[in-house]
């Protein structure tokens, strides 16, 4: 996916990252990696490129803690709960790099009539292209015709 991770990605990642955020299950955030990292950039940089060359990664690396977050004062069915995902630093690190390649390819994997995942494309796109095919549907006389409206609730709620 772009040759091979230069130490200057592996850098980027790392600082890009909020220095705000809590910190996963091994107890260390990005303010650590930033502020440490002369010490423990190379290896993470080497972590990375063993990664990207097939080398599966070490189970504390990827370790992640769910915690449920009420969303009610008494909440009493899991729907009452937001799950949140708190990832080890050095798992945020990976994806932000795989997140930065990706997106460079993106536009091109995407299918023009989709609007999710491509950041110069809008939402309002696909309300203009729904309101085509409704009128196209409208105006063709026909038995066979449907149309559906899905509601997913709130992305982070539920998807079922």
């Amino acid at each position: 996916m772009g040759g091979p991770v230069t130490s200057e990605e592996v850098r980027a990642a790392v600082f890009d990252m909020d220095i705000n955020n809590i910190a996963g299950p091994d107890g260390f955030n990005a303010l650590f990696y930033q502020c440490c990292w002369d010490v423990i950039q190379q290896d993470i940089i080497e972590a990375v490129q063993d990664f990207m060359n097939g080398t599966s990664l070490p189970k504390t690396f990827i370790v992640t803690s769910l915690v449920l977050i009420p969303k009610l004062m008494n909440p009493i069915q899991w729907g009452d709960f937001r799950t949140i995902s708190l990832c080890n630093t050095s798992n945020k690190i990976l994806s932000k790099l795989l997140n930065e390649r990706l997106k460079r390819w993106l536009p091109e994997l995407v299918l023009p009539n989709q609007s999710g995942f491509v950041a110069t494309w809008k939402i309002g796109d696909n309300i203009v292209l729904a309101q085509e095919i409704i009128h196209s549907i409208a105006s063709h006389k026909s038995d066979m015709n449907m149309a559906l409206k899905l509601d997913m609730t709130k992305a982070y709620d539920r998807v079922d």
